[in-house]
C-alpha cells in the first residue's frame, strides 16, 4: 500500500528535526534517547521480577491462610463431631442430674482439648431455653433472650455461630449446637455449647507463627465481626467489626479466598487506616474466615528496597551515563570543531598550519589523515606553484622564440631568450652555441656575461660538448676540458652545460653560468629542459625557414632557367628553321621558278629540276618530323610509355655509341597522362645526361609494373659525380635537370631517388603509387 504524501511528510519531520541540530546537540539527545531506552530495558525486568515477588509473597501468605484455615476448620470439626455424639444421648425427659451427667464427660473432652467452654444450653424444640450450666440468672435475660434467637436461627445439623454475647459471664462467645435424641419430637431439642475463642486453643497452631513485628492472624465470622485475633495484632475490643466487614461478609458468602494489598481492596469511599498486605480464606466448617494480615511497609520492605535499588541504580547509571557521555560528547564536538576549522582554514588556503592531533580514535586518524591531506595538498600546491612558474617562463621564452618576423631576427630573438633564461634561473652568464658543420665545432651566436673578445674567437670541438643529458658542473683548477678551464679563468665557478637536439642532430649547445658555486633541484633541471626544447624547436624552425628559403631561391632560380631553356629551344626551332628549312624553301622556291622558265623554253631541264624541288620537300618534312618528335613524340600518347622509352633509346643513346637494354616486368599497363609524362621527361633527362656528362658506355632501364605501384630504375657505367655538390653548386647545368627530374616526380605524388659516386655510375629509382594510374588501356 502507498503511503500518502502527508504520511511521508509525518515520517519525514524527526529526521529534519535532527538535520537541524548541532552536532553536539544531536549526539546528547540521541544519547539520552538510548539511555532510557536501556534503563528501561535495565530497569523494567527488575520492576517485572519485584511484582513476581509480590504476586509470590502474596501467594505465600494465601497458602499461610489456607493452612490456619484447614487447622481451624479441623478443630471446629472435632468439635462438632464430639457435640454430636454427646447430643445424641441426651433427651427432653432427662433430668437436670442425667443432664448434668450427660454433659459433664462433654465439658471435660473439650477441656482435654483445650478448648474453654463458657457455658452450656439445652432448648425445647419451641426454642426455649430448658436448661443451662452454669444456670442462667435473671438479669441476663436480655442476653439470653438475643442469645436463644442466634440459636433458633440455626439449622438442624451441628453449626457453628458467629460471635455472640455470653449470658453466662456477657463474654462473647460462638456457639456449638447440635440437634438432641428423642423417639418424638417432643423429645427433641437442640444443645448449644459457648465457647471462649480467647481462652481456647483453637489458635494453637497460629501462635507459633511469626509474620515479623507486624503479622497477625484473626478470624472473622459472616458479619465482619472479629472473633479472634493474635499477636501482635491490635488488641481486640468485645464485637469489633473489622474494617473489612463488608468485603469478608461477600468472600465468606460466596466462599472465595482472596490476598493483595489492603487498601486495594476498599471501596474509594473507605478510609484506609493502614496499609496492610492481607490473605483471606474462608473456612469450611462454619461461616467464617481466616485473615493474615501484614504492615505493608514490613512485608513489601525487601521488594521496595530492590525496586529502590533497582530506580536508584538505574537513575543513577543513566545520570553517570548521562554526565559521561556529555563530558566525552563535548570532546568529540570539541575536537570535531577544531577539525572543522582545520578544514576551513585549508579550504580558505591556509596549508602552513598543522592539524592537531589529539587521540588515537577515529577522530585522531581523520585527524592524521586531514593532516596528510594538508601537507599533500601544500606539496601539490607547492608543486603547482613551481610548475606555474615553469609554465610562465616557458611561454615568455615561447613568445619571445614565436615572434620570429624572419631568419634575419633569430639571433635578437635568442639574445632575448637568452636574458629570459638567466633571469628565470637567476644565473648572471650564458650563451648560445652553434655548430659549424663544415668544420665540426661549436662557436657562440649569442652570449651575456662574457668578454666580446673571448666569446667572438672561441670555438670548441663538437664532440666535447654534445653531451647526452643537462649536466651541472662545479669547475675545478686542472680539467681536460678546455671550456671549463678557459671559463674557470674568467671567475665562473658553476657552469650548466644543455644540448639542444632535434632529430637531424645537434642543433647548438645552450650555456648557463654563474660566478658563485650554486646548487640545481630536479624541476630546475625539469626547467631547463624544457627552456632547451623551445630554444631547439626554434632552431629547428631557423633552420627549416632557411632550407625553405634556399629551396625557393632555388625554385625560382630554377623557374628562370627553364624559361631560359624553353627560349633557348625556341630560338635553337628558329635557327633550325632558318638555316635549314628556309633554305631549302628559298631553293625550292628558285628551282620552281627555273622550272617554271624551263617549262616556256621547252628544253629537257624541266624534269630535272621538279625532281630536285621532290628531294628537298621529302627533306623539309623529315626535319620539320624530327622538330616535331623532339618536342614531344606522338608514340607516347598512341602507344605508350614503353614504346616512348623505346624511341627515345633509339634516338639519343644509339646515334652516341651508348648500348642500351629495356626490360620490363610484370603486366604493362597504361599510366595516367602526367604520369607517363613525367616519367618520359625524366628518361630524356637522364638519357641526355647520359650522352652529354656521363660518358658511359651501357645503359639499363627496368620498368616494374607491380599491384600497388610502379617502379622505374635508370643505371649507367658513367663517370658519376656528387649529388649535392651538382644540385647546390651555382654552375649546375647538370643540377637543373635532377631538380627538374625531382619535381617533376614530385609533382605526381611519387619518390625519386638519386645516387651517384665518381667512377661508379649513377643509379635513379623512381616510385609512382598505383592511385595515380588508369585502368588498362
Amino acid at each position: 500500500m502507498r503511503k500518502t504524501g502527508k504520511s511521508r511528510f509525518r515520517e519525514i519531520q524527526p529526521l529534519r528535526f535532527l538535520g537541524g541540530l548541532s552536532l553536539g546537540k544531536k549526539i546528547m539527545l540521541l544519547t539520552a534517547l538510548g539511555l532510557l531506552v536501556g534503563a528501561s530495558a535495565l530497569v523494567y525486568p527488575g520492576l517485572r521480577a519485584t511484582q513476581e515477588a509480590t504476586d509470590m509473597m502474596l501467594e505465600d501468605r494465601l497458602t499461610t491462610a489456607r493452612l490456619v484455615a484447614d487447622s481451624l476448620d479441623e478443630s471446629l470439626r472435632l468439635s462438632l463431631d464430639i457435640l454430636k455424639a454427646t447430643a445424641s444421648h441426651v433427651t427432653m425427659a432427662q433430668t437436670p442430674a442425667e443432664l448434668e451427667q450427660q454433659t459433664g464427660a462433654l465439658w471435660a473432652t473439650y477441656s482435654q482439648l483445650s478448648i474453654y467452654t463458657d457455658s452450656m444450653y439445652l432448648f425445647d424444640g419451641g426454642g426455649k431455653l430448658v436448661w443451662s450450666k452454669p444456670p442462667a440468672s435473671t438479669s441476663t435475660s436480655e442476653t439470653t433472650s438475643t442469645f436463644v434467637e442466634t440459636v433458633s436461627g440455626q439449622g438442624s445439623g451441628p453449626t457453628v455461630s458467629g460471635l455472640v454475647a455470653s449470658p453466662v459471664s456477657n463474654n462473647p462467645v460462638v456457639l456449638l449446637t447440635c440437634a438432641t435424641g428423642g423417639d418424638s419430637p417432643a423429645q427433641s431439642g437442640r444443645l448449644a455449647l459457648a465457647i471462649d475463642l480467647a481462652r481456647s486453643g483453637f489458635m494453637g497452631f497460629v501462635r507459633p507463627m511469626r509474620l515479623g513485628n507486624t503479622g497477625y492472624v484473626e478470624v472473622v465470622d459472616q458479619s465482619g465481626v472479629v472473633v479472634v485475633r493474635t499477636e501482635p495484632g491490635p488488641k481486640i475490643a468485645p464485637f469489633e467489626e473489622s474494617d473489612h466487614s463488608g468485603r469478608f461478609s461477600e468472600l465468606i458468602v460466596t466462599g472465595k479466598p482472596t490476598r493483595g494489598l489492603c487498601h486495594t481492596c476498599h471501596a474509594t469511599s473507605q478510609k484506609v487506616a493502614t496499609r496492610d498486605v492481607l490473605a483471606f480464606v474462608p473456612l469450611s466448617t462454619a461461616r467464617w474466615g481466616v485473615v493474615i494480615r501484614q504492615s505493608e511497609q514490613e512485608a513489601m520492605a525487601p521488594i521496595r528496597r530492590l525496586q529502590r535499588g533497582l530506580l536508584l541504580s538505574g537513575g543513577g547509571l543513566v545520570i553517570v551515563a548521562f554526565i559521561l557521555a556529555a563530558v566525552t560528547t563535548r570532546n568529540i564536538v570539541k575536537r570535531v570543531q577544531t577539525l572543522t576549522g582545520a578544514s576551513e582554514r585549508i579550504a580558505g588556503g591556509d596549508l602552513d598550519s598543522p592539524v592537531t592531533t589529539t587521540g588515537n580514535d577515529e577522530i585522531g586518524t581523520l585527524a592524521e589523515a586531514l593532516e596528510s591531506m594538508r601537507s599533500r595538498l601544500k606539496t601539490s600546491y607547492t608543486e603547482i606553484e613551481q610548475r606555474t612558474r615553469e609554465l610562465s617562463s616557458l611561454l615568455a621564452i615561447s613568445e619571445v622564440l614565436a615572434s620570429l618576423p624572419g631568419l634575419s631576427d633569430l639571433t635578437a630573438a635568442l639574445g632575448h631568450a637568452l636574458d629570459r633564461t638567466l633571469e628565470i634561473m637567476k644565473m648572471d652568464s650564458g650563451a648560445l652555441l652553434l655548430p659549424n658543420e663544415e668544420k665540426n665545432t661549436l662557436s657562440y651566436l649569442v652570449y651575456r656575461g662574457l668578454p666580446p673578445e673571448y666569446a667572438e674567437s672561441a670555438t670548441y670541438p663538437l664532440a666535447d660538448l654534445a653531451g647526452e643529458n643537462v649536466t651541472v658542473s662545479d669547475l675545478e683548477e686542472g680539467t681536460t676540458n678546455p671550456l671549463h678551464d678557459q671559463l674557470r679563468a674568467l671567475g665562473i665557478h658553476t657552469l650548466v652545460s644543455m644540448p639542444l637536439r632535434s632529430k637531424q642532430g645537434i642543433l647548438g649547445i645552450l650555456l648557463l653560468a654563474h660566478h658563485q658555486a650554486r646548487q640545481f633541484s630536479s624541476q630546475d633541471t625539469r626547467l631547463l629542459e624544457g627552456i632547451g626544447r623551445y630554444m631547439a624547436t626554434a632552431l629547428e624552425n631557423a633552420r627549416l625557414h632557411q632550407e625553405v628559403q634556399a629551396k625557393e631561391a632555388i625554385r625560382g632560380e630554377l623557374l628562370q632557367d627553364m624559361l631560359t631553356v624553353q627560349e633557348e629551344e625556341r630560338r635553337r626551332i628558329a635557327r633550325e628553321l632558318h638555316d635549314e628549312t628556309s633554305q631549302v624553301l628559298a631553293s625550292l622556291n628558285a628551282n620552281l621558278e627555273a622550272a617554271v622558265n624551263t617549262l616556256h623554253s621547252g628544253d629537257g631541264k624541266t624534269e630535272l629540276l621538279l625532281k630536285k624541288v621532290q628531294s628537298m620537300s621529302v627533306s623539309i618534312m623529315d626535319n620539320i618530323n624530327k622538330l616535331i618528335y623532339q618536342l614531344r613524340p606522338s608514340l607516347l600518347d598512341d602507344l605508350g610509355l614503353v614504346a616512348a622509352i623505346r624511341w627515345l633509346e633509339a634516338n639519343n643513346l644509339r646515334p652516341a655509341g651508348v648500348r642500351a637494354r629495356l626490360v620490363t616486368r610484370g603486366r604493362q599497363r597504361r599510366l595516367p597522362r602526367e604520369s607517363e609524362t613525367a616519367i618520359f621527361r625524366v628518361v630524356q633527362e637522364a638519357f641526355s645526361n647520359v650522352v652529354r656528362h656521363a660518358r658511359a658506355k651501357h645503359v639499363g632501364v627496368t620498368l616494374l609494373f607491380a599491384e600497388e605501384l610502379v617502379t622505374l630504375d635508370i643505371e649507367d657505367d658513367g663517370t658519376g659525380f656528387d649529388v649535392e655538390e651538382a644540385i647546390h653548386s651555382r654552375a649546375r647545368p647538370r643540377g637543373l635537370g635532377l631538380l627538374g627530374m625531382t619535381e617533376r616526380i614530385e609533382i605526381i605524388g611519387g619518390k625519386i631517388t638519386i645516387h651517384s659516386q665518381e667512377a661508379a655510375g649513377t643509379q635513379i629509382h623512381i616510385e609512382i603509387p598505383r592511385r595515380k594510374e588508369t585502368q588498362d588501356g
